[in-house]
Parts: C-alpha cells; sequence; structure tokens
C-alpha cells in the first residue's frame, strides 16, 4: 500500500508490450535511454482529474509520443512497453474509441509471463471496455455478467494472491484517496516548472480512469472477490518450513556478523544478538575508539545526505502513542491483503472511508514513517531465525517519509557515494561476513523525488542528472564492494515487477563474484507479482512473513524486502557452521542447493537450506586437511 524506497506492489492496472516495427529502430537497453517528453499545465495538476477537456490535451499528446517512441525505438524492457500499451488503452478510452483500447489491452495480455498475471490479465479492463463499447443503458449490465463470469473460471491455485490483493487495493482506494495522491506528487512540481514528465501525464490518466471507470464498481468488484476467495478456503501447502535448518545454543557454532544494511533496528527486541563495539562507551557523544564515529556501539548511522547519525534505530520525533495508530495500520494493510478480517483491517478501512483530500498527505506520511521505523527491525528478525551464532550490526539510513523530500542534488549524490563506500568499509573491518540490502536506487527513483520538488531544471535536465547521479553511486559501490571480497552482499530484486538490469537498479542488478540477489515467490513458491526479474539468483517467500517490529510485537509483511533476509540467514547459518567458506563459496552453495523451477520457459531456483547444508558438508568433507 504505502510506497516507500523498499516496499511496494504497483498499479493495479498497469499490465502491457510492444507491436510497431518496419524500419531499423534505436535499441533502448536501459532506463536513462528512454525518451523524454514533458506536456505544459497551467494550475494545479490535480484539477484535470475533473477536467476532460483539459486532460483530453495531455492525453492526446501523450498518446502521439508514446506510438513515435515505440516506431522509432526497439525498447528491450516488458515492463515498459507494458506501461506504454497500457497508456495507449487509457487514452483510446477516455476519447471513446473503444475498439482501439480493447487492441491495445490485448497486445499487452498477450505479453505476460508469470502465470498469475496471464491469468488475471484483463480481468477489470475487458469487462468495462465491453461495457463501454455496449453503451450507456447496458454497461453496467454488460461489466457485471461478464465480470462475474471471468471471476468464476479463475485458476483459484494460481491467482489466490492476487485476487486478496486486488481486492485490498480496491478497498484502500476512493476518488478522495487518489485525488489526494496526485495532488501531493505532482502539484508542486506543475507549479513550479509548468510542465510534468511522460511519466505524471500517464499517471495522472491511469488515475483519471480509475475514478472515472473503476471505482463507480468497487463494490460489485469486491462482493464478486469476496464470494470466489470465500469459496476457496483452502491454502496453499507452504514448502518453506521442510526445508528449513534450525540451530540451537548446544550447537557447536561460530558466531556470524550479519550487517544489517536498512534502516535501523531496534537492540531491544535481540538480547544477546547484537553485534557490539566494546570500545565504544555508550550514548557519551564522543567517539571513544578514534574511529571517525561517535557511539557506534551497535554500528553506524547516516541522513539523507550522507552525514553521519548516531544510534541503531531512527529517531521518530513523536510519541508511541502518536505512532501506534501507524502501527496497528501497517497491521491492518498487510491482513487486508491476506483476506483477514481483524480488528485493525478494520479500523483502517474505517478510516479510509473518512479519509479527505487534503488528510490524505498527512495519512500516507505517517504511515510510510512507521514502516522506515520499523522495516530493518522487521528484516533482522528474520535473518536471525533459527541462528543463535548471528550478531547483528546495524547500518541505519534514515531515509525521508515526506512527499516532497529534500531534494537529491550534488551534494546528496556525492554524500551518497561517500556513505555507500564508508559503510562497506566499516562492515568488513567490524568481520561482517554476510550484509542484507533489503532497499534499491534507480535513475527513476532519484528523478522522481528531484521532480516532487520542482528542482533539477528541466525535464531532459533532470533526466540526466539523474543518471550521472546514479552513475556516481553505482561507482562508488561497487568499488567498494571489490575491496571487500570475503563479505557476501545479498540484495532484494525489488517490487516494481520490472528488469532491475533495464532499471540499472543498486544494489539488484550488480554482478560480482560476492553479490547475490534475491527475488519472491510465496508460501508454495509461486512467483510473486510483485517481484522483479532480469537478475535474480534465488528466489525465496516474501508473501505474509512473520516478524518482529520495534518493541517485541509481531507482524506479518510482503515483498522481497522479506525475502532477501531468508537468504541472509541461510548464509550467516552456514557461516555458523562452516566459517571458513569464502563469500564466493557461500554463494554458490545458496545457489547451487535452491530446487530449479520451470516457470514460462524461465528456470527460478527456489531456497533449500537443507539441500545447501547437504552440499555444504560434502565440501568440508572434501576440503584437503
Amino acid at each position: 500500500m504505502f510506497s516507500t524506497r523498499f516496499v511496494l506492489v504497483v498499479s493495479i492496472f498497469s499490465i502491457i508490450q510492444p507491436a510497431f516495427s518496419q524500419q531499423a529502430k534505436k535499441k533502448l537497453e536501459t532506463t536513462d535511454q528512454l525518451p523524454v517528453h514533458s506536456y505544459p499545465v497551467s494550475g494545479k495538476v490535480s484539477d484535470l482529474l475533473n477536467d476532460d477537456a483539459a486532460l483530453s490535451k495531455i492525453a492526446s499528446a501523450l498518446e502521439r509520443d508514446l506510438l513515435n517512441d515505440l516506431q522509432d525505438y526497439d525498447i528491450a524492457d516488458k515492463t515498459t512497453l507494458k506501461a506504454y500499451y497500457n497508456s495507449l488503452m487509457e487514452t483510446a478510452w477516455l476519447s471513446g474509441h473503444y475498439d482501439e483500447a480493447l487492441a491495445y489491452l490485448q497486445k499487452k495480455n498477450a505479453l505476460e509471463d508469470k502465470p498469475a498475471a496471464k491469468a488475471m490479465a484483463g480481468l477489470v479492463d475487458q469487462p468495462l471496455l465491453d461495457g463501454a463499447k455496449a453503451g450507456p443503458e447496458q454497461a453496467r449490465q454488460v461489466f457485471e455478467s461478464e465480470f462475474a463470469a471471468r471471476v468464476a473460471k479463475m485458476p483459484w491455485e494460481t491467482v489466490q494472491n492476487e485476487v486478496k490483493e486486488l481486492k485490498a487495493r480496491l478497498e484502500i482506494y476512493s476518488p478522495n484517496f487518489m485525488a489526494g495522491m496526485v495532488e501531493q506528487h505532482y502539484d508542486t512540481l506543475a507549479q513550479k516548472k509548468g510542465t510534468i514528465p511522460k511519466e505524471a501525464a500517464m499517471d495522472i490518466v491511469d488515475t483519471r480512469i480509475m475514478i472515472r471507470e473503476v471505482l463507480p464498481h468497487k463494490d460489485f468488484i469486491i462482493e464478486q472477490l469476496r464470494v470466489l476467495i470465500s469459496a476457496h478456503q483452502v491454502e496453499k501447502r507452504d514448502i518453506w518450513a521442510e526445508r528449513t535448518v534450525t540451530f540451537s545454543e548446544s550447537d557447536h557454532l561460530t558466531p556470524t556478523v550479519i550487517a544489517i544494511w536498512d534502516v535501523g533496528v531496534d537492540p531491544s527486541v535481540f538480547p544477546g544478538r547484537m553485534w557490539i563495539n566494546t570500545k565504544e562507551i555508550p550514548n557519551n557523544g564522543k567517539d571513544d575508539d578514534g574511529n571517525g564515529y561517535v557511539d557506534d556501539v551497535y554500528g553506524i548511522g547516516w541522513d539523507w545526505y550522507g552525514k553521519k547519525n548516531v544510534g541503531p534505530l531512527r529517531e521518530l520525533h513523536m510519541t508511541q502513542a502518536e505512532i501506534e495508530p501507524y502501527k496497528q495500520y501497517a497491521k491492518g494493510v498487510n491482513d487486508m491483503r491476506a483476506n483477514l478480517d481483524t480488528p485493525e483491517s478494520a479500523e483502517l478501512r474505517r478510516k479510509l472511508s473518512t479519509l479527505q483530500k487534503d488528510e490524505v498527505r498527512p495519512f500516507m506520511e505517517g504511515n510510510i514513517l512507521y514502516e522506515m521505523y520499523a522495516h530493518g527491525t522487521h528484516v533482522a528478525g528474520i535473518a536471525l531465525a533459527g541462528n543463535p551464532a548471528g550478531r547483528v550490526l546495524v547500518i541505519r539510513n534514515d531515509w525521508p517519509e515526506q512527499f516532497i523530500p529534500p531534494p537529491p542534488n550534488q551534494e546528496w549524490a556525492e554524500g551518497m557515494a561517500a556513505m555507500l563506500r564508508d559503510s562497506i568499509r566499516y562492515l568488513r573491518d567490524n568481520g561482517a561476513r554476510t550484509v542484507n540490502m533489503s532497499w534499491r536506487f534507480t535513475a527513476q527513483e532519484i528523478e522522481h523525488d528531484m521532480e516532487a520538488s520542482g528542482s533539477g531544471g528541466t525535464v531532459e535536465e533532470r533526466h540526466v542528472t539523474a543518471a550521472r547521479y546514479l552513475r556516481m553511486m553505482n561507482d562508488s559501490f561497487v568499488e567498494a564492494i571489490r575491496s571487500a571480497s570475503n563479505v557476501l552482499f545479498i540484495a532484494a530484486a525489488g517490487n516494481s515487477d520490472s528488469d532491475s538490469r533495464f532499471d540499472q537498479a543498486i544494489p539488484a542488478s550488480l554482478d560480482l563474484p560476492n553479490t547475490i540477489t534475491i527475488g519472491a515467490v510465496d508460501k508454495g513458491g509461486d512467483e510473486a507479482s510483485f517481484t522483479s526479474f532480469g537478475k535474480v539468483d534465488v528466489y525465496s517467500n516474501g508473501y505474509q512473513v512473520d516478524s518482529v517490529v520495534p518493541g517485541g510485537d509481531h507482524q506479518r509483511w510482503s515483498g522481497t524486502s522479506m525475502a532477501t533476509p531468508q537468504a541472509t540467514n541461510l548464509a550467516a547459518k552456514l557461516l555458523a557452521k562452516y566459517p571458513q567458506l569464502t563469500a564466493v563459496e557461500l554463494k554458490k552453495l545458496i545457489i547451487d542447493g535452491a530446487d530449479e523451477k520451470l516457470v514460462t520457459g524461465r528456470k527460478l531456483r527456489l531456497l533449500n537450506e537443507k539441500r545447501s547444508f547437504a552440499l555444504a558438508a560434502q565440501y568440508a568433507r572434501d576440503e584437503p586437511k
């Protein structure tokens, strides 16, 4: 629900790909090569949601640019192409060209390759377009009849997670909520620059379709999905417990330092399980050991501009009573995604049903803040499970929770590049053998952060600058990782259902001897709809994973952020039993021990702790004495 730098599933209706070719086209292989377009806007962007005449001008220009791009370029990325066809479908839809919209819908649906996405493709859009084509008097009847028939034919074993999440998202969405999101994301940019970029135009068109065409049928859709879910109460078999290795205090283990590079960890919930800098006197405001860091008892921290910060857990600047509702909302949204009727999910529904447009920003920022507060602790709990020898070293980043974050600039990029380098030096020098990185940076995200505040010059200048900032960070990061050759860096693939290599996402796209990237499947081993791909070495469970949050309570969260520490957990347990393993050997044991699964012509490797341990035992026996 709540978009952050690490975890969230994207829009309900974006699934697409290409079709134009005749002449030789210029091949585009990374996001920074994508064509840049912008559109003039007078006044507030959010006003476009209530002004079809003004929106139609932007939609027409957007349609022209997208068609020209498809004609002129060979875009080597399925996710980008799907987004193009989705927008072309929606611009045709807005202008009443329903046959054209249906043709684009068919093109995008034909290009889905994840089984659940293929089964869900067009579930809502096709009946809505068929209804619109039938005319206003028959539209609702056609939609409801066709949608109900499609739902009844859903292959439950394949789509159960996606059906539950679609229901949850629709329960969250309302006209006020969606208008408030557009207002917060784009109004400042439009007022400062008088233009919006292509991606913003695509988002606004999508939001208008959602408000005008989908939400009037919200109650009916939710009820049909509820009936489907109620008719299938049998859950998937959980494959993970049977392949998990669990140690006890009586096992002969070597203490192993696990770096949790995240947004902070609450040491109070992991007594005896934290790495401790014994040379540092806690909370005296001094650098007792002269290593350049003040009070680094459990590790180090950084602010948004790469400046040193103190403490293992983010300071909230609010009371526990003030943060408590957002803690409950976090549980509520995950309960809704699992179709659990709990007091927290009921309260979240109540809150969303009364949310006014001007309340969207504080509500969302409060939820993002809680996720920023709790995320690292949740990750650490997964990484430590079943391993009493694990010791958590904290690398904390205070990423902003604001809708309009402090804008990335040259100082920011230099600070981030230095932070990446210095963090790796710190964890390496203090004995970390494996590092969990459930986060990512892309040029698109950097560009969006500049865009939110209207900084960074023109659309074209922002695009170029963001790509340059990412290269600065990437170069510093890669050099530092190479300097820590005996540390295994474990990265989350991301939750954008996109190719991390095309996105040039760091760290997910890095392919070094001591890096490994983790994607998400569910408890049955089926690929999660949200997981990114392209460069994924191993998949593990990233759906409704139980772990601890600050203060000691437990919640179930989903995302590649939750899948990644399961691989970190395996790496740390292997090191606890076989501390002589190198990072390269560790990576090989994790990959070679995984079970291979063929999905629509693609090979997925599913994490298997017991097989990796069997290989490690064989390796130890064969190792020269």
